[in-house]
């Protein structure tokens, strides 16, 4: 009775451990399928407009 409890649970670490890697291979593949697109003016324009937005804001400073 006690091999067939091992052998349930070394089937079940076995295709844990396989499930686990095609999960690894699938994200590997999606993070490598994104586009690393160039910065563009536009980019780094809207960017700094963002960050200057970003900022606290100063309400009555210069009233």
């Amino acid at each position: 009775m006690k091999s067939h409890s091992s052998t349930l649970v070394l089937a079940f670490n076995a295709i844990s451990m396989i499930i686990f890697f095609l999960l690894l291979s699938y994200s590997v593949q999606v993070e490598a399928s994104r586009p690393l697109g160039g910065s563009t003016f536009e980019s780094i324009k809207s960017s700094i407009i963002a960050q200057a937005y970003s900022g606290p804001s100063r309400r009555g400073s210069g009233h």
